[in-house]
């Protein structure tokens, strides 16, 4: 599961960078900078707990549709790229609220009697080290998501629309085929 968070987390950080190639529009440009800190630093994060034989092999992959899902919005303008974070970022609030909600539900459980007693507590820190990275980010992610919906604040016409369902798609795809890339 962590290979899907690096992968998107590198696909986040490409995404900006190709609204910043593309958009000359001043709030754009320093909303797209904010946000590009914000997910570099999480990209740190999760490659300081993936080690590098386990991330994607399909990287150079996910940066340059990363790039293009950033500078084809940026292309029609500063609701194009809204809409489009509203869209990532409301699929990766719900990809990492789930695997919060899998630690959690992982933790709880009674162990059966067939399990090694030990495993549980040898493992714990780390699932509650991991637990709250994800929660971390997931919770900037949802500050995203929010700041570009309260900067359009409007229902997407039929192309928007359209546009944002393609996003979601590809990235529920994205994350189903970095499961085992």
């Amino acid at each position: 599961e962590l290979r899907t968070d690096h992968a998107g987390e590198t696909g986040a950080v490409m995404i900006y960078r190709g609204v910043l190639a593309v958009s000359r529009d001043p709030g754009v440009r320093e909303f797209a900078r904010h946000h590009l800190d914000t997910e570099s630093h999480h990209l740190h994060l999760i490659e300081q707990v993936l080690p590098r034989g386990l991330r994607s092999r399909l990287l150079p992959v996910w940066r340059v549709v990363g790039f293009a899902t950033g500078a084809l919005p940026a292309l029609f303008g500063a609701r194009a790229v809204y809409a489009t974070i509203e869209s990532v970022e409301t699929f990766v609030d719900r990809h990492y609220a789930a695997q919060v909600d899998f630690i959690d539900r992982f933790l709880a459980r009674p162990m059966t009697g067939g399990e090694e007693p030990d495993l549980l507590p040898s493992i714990r820190p780390a699932l509650l080290f991991v637990r709250a990275l994800l929660e971390e980010c997931r919770l900037d992610e949802v500050m995203h998501r929010d700041d570009a919906h309260a900067r359009w604040e409007r229902k997407p016409g039929r192309w928007l629309a359209a546009w944002g369902a393609a996003v979601g798609f590809g990235s529920n795809a994205a994350v189903r085929v970095c499961r085992h890339l």
